[in-house]
């Protein structure tokens, strides 16, 4: 289950390298659904992150987690992630709970910053792959 869950995230980060390669921000503020198109590839990447590191405590018989930020403090505790990846993707839940309500409108420029951070989504992924190792 966690290994199909991180085929998936890589599919929607080569969706968004793709963005980062091919748009800029002139033509992202001009369209809106290359808007929808990033906003719903960092919603995915992000709700992976939080469901990968879940189904990761599941798989070790810890259920006593609530949501995706626990899930992500506890890999931290457990030593699977570091202190820095911890705080850095706790940060990118709150744009999760942002992009999750459609009626709150978030800065374009903003989210296209966030394409600098998918070296952090990648080094999860990897992080995870050695902890599925061991």
């Amino acid at each position: 289950m966690i290994k199909e869950r991180i085929k998936k995230l890589n599919e929607t980060l080569e969706v968004l390298e793709y963005m980062k390669k091919n748009f800029d921000i002139n033509e992202l503020k001009l369209d809106k659904i290359k808007q929808y198109a990033l906003k719903y590839g960092i919603y995915l990447s992000i709700t992976g992150i939080g469901e990968i590191a879940c189904a990761y405590l599941n798989e070790k018989g810890i259920e006593s987690v609530s949501n995706f930020k626990e899930c992500i403090a506890m890999l931290g505790d457990m030593k699977i992630l570091d202190r820095i990846i911890v705080e850095k993707l706790m940060e990118l839940m709150k744009y999760r709970d942002l992009l999750k309500r459609p009626y709150i409108e978030i800065d374009i420029l903003k989210l296209y910053s966030l394409l600098e951070r998918l070296d952090l989504v990648k080094e999860f992924i990897d992080r995870i792959t050695i902890g599925i190792r061991v």
